[in-house]
């Protein structure tokens, strides 16, 4: 599906497709071992992904934003919306890049808009029982339930985002299954995150900009 009957299909009254179209939007996620980032402009998205010695560092972040805008033309303040990755994941990562969108929405004053990387998977996901999976730590993993009431409805959360050990995975993966929901592992893309911020838009309507932290800071530290 292309990103124009995307926003189609999410249309509602509150938010006519056009407005949503002209907008350019601004993606950031730095959770993963990479940071990923993207450029909605035109009905059309720009992706890159750069890795370093810390992927969720502020230069990487700099320069990420530079090439895109460059490559498209465009100024910090022709941005409408800064989209980023609210968790969960690494503590440092997601500090760093809600941290980053909020300074980057300020200068450029418009929006930013927290997604978590659950809720992304879930937009980039097609069915209608199915439970999104981040790898973690040393085989820790994320996940969080979604169901649609048909193919073409948005996803919507029922359960809890969550965190398990390597250890407890396993049974706490034969229970997702046994209530008929499919597990989906892989890491979020750039798309995914589109998918969930276009919904928003179309909505009007803004999700808290607030971190999603699953452990506390520096648990793997501590092990």
């Amino acid at each position: 599906m292309g990103l124009l009957a995307l926003v189609e299909k999410f249309r509602t009254p509150a938010f006519p497709i056009i407005e949503v179209v002209k907008k350019s939007i601004l993606i950031l996620d730095t959770v993963g071992d990479a940071l990923s980032a993207g450029l909605f402009h035109q009905d059309k998205l720009k992706t890159l992904r750069l890795k370093g010695a810390d992927a969720s560092g502020e230069a990487l972040l700099f320069k990420a934003v530079d090439r895109l805008l460059f490559g498209a033309g465009l100024n910090l303040t022709d941005l409408h919306v800064i989209v980023v990755s609210s968790g969960p994941g690494r503590f440092t990562g997601i500090r760093i890049g809600m941290t980053f969108a909020a300074v980057l929405s300020s200068q450029a004053q418009t929006c930013a808009l927290a997604v978590s990387s659950l809720e992304a998977l879930a937009f980039g996901t097609e069915g209608t029982h199915f439970c999104p999976v981040l790898p973690g730590y040393r085989g820790e993993k994320y996940y969080q339930s979604f169901r649609r009431k048909h193919s073409d409805a948005a996803p919507k959360a029922v359960s809890q985002p969550a965190w398990s050990s390597e250890e407890d995975w396993e049974r706490k993966a034969a229970e997702i299954k046994a209530n008929s929901f499919q597990i989906i592992e892989r890491e979020p893309q750039t798309a995914d995150f589109l998918k969930a911020a276009l919904f928003y838009l179309k909505k009007n309507k803004i999700p808290k900009f607030e971190p999603l932290y699953l452990k506390a800071a520096g648990y793997e530290k501590r092990k």
